[in-house]
């Protein structure tokens, strides 16, 4: 029978693994912290590699044995955003704005509109693949036009009209449209 403590990294040998990161090595971390500091409003990279880097030497964080460092870092730094994340929706729910007096023939909000207010990590979220998707059809203007239409809620035919796009046009933008979610999601779960 396996003990279970061997299915990790002890603190010496995970001291031992950080120790002997190469120059590289710590820049490629440091990308990632970077990376993932972008999805907190203001969140800062040097703070995440530092907070994810004493979180695994202190032993907060135990790390599996056969994995690579970079992938496992990445997941400390995703955690400690969606801990920040998750704390920023908690605290945002009971933050209360000073009441306002109505004045006669004022209307209360809509139901439906507080309804559909999203949440903190949702807007995260949306930000983000946001930005990939600008990032990677930078070079792709139909395919762009077609990801901007889905955003906006657009028929097939509208963002034909709207982009002066043929069918097969459209058709084709939305492959490469697609084709570029599918690989962001991809390496999201990787």
């Amino acid at each position: 029978m396996q003990h279970a403590g061997s299915d990790y990294l002890s603190q010496e040998e995970v001291r031992a693994k950080l120790s002997s990161l190469s120059q590289p090595d710590l820049l490629r971390l440091r990308q990632v912290a970077s990376f993932q500091a972008w999805k907190l409003r203001g969140g800062d990279a040097g703070e995440l590699l530092a907070e994810g880097l004493q979180r695994v030497v202190s032993g907060d964080r135990r790390w599996p044995r056969g994995l690579d460092t970079a992938p496992f870092m990445k997941n400390v730094f995703a955690s400690i955003v969606s801990s920040h994340a998750k704390h920023a929706a908690f605290v945002g729910q009971y933050e209360v704005d000073p009441p306002v007096a109505l004045s006669e023939g004022d209307a209360l909000p809509d139901a439906t509109s507080l309804e559909n207010q999203t949440d903190p990590i949702e807007n995260i979220y949306a930000q983000e693949m946001l930005g990939r998707l600008t990032a990677e059809l930078s070079d792709d203007p139909e395919a762009l036009a077609v990801a901007m239409s889905f955003g906006e809620g657009l028929t097939a035919l509208e963002t034909q009209s709207q982009f002066r796009l043929s069918p097969n046009q459209y058709d084709a933008a939305r492959k490469r449209f697609r084709r570029v979610v599918n690989k962001i999601n991809t390496e999201k779960m990787a």
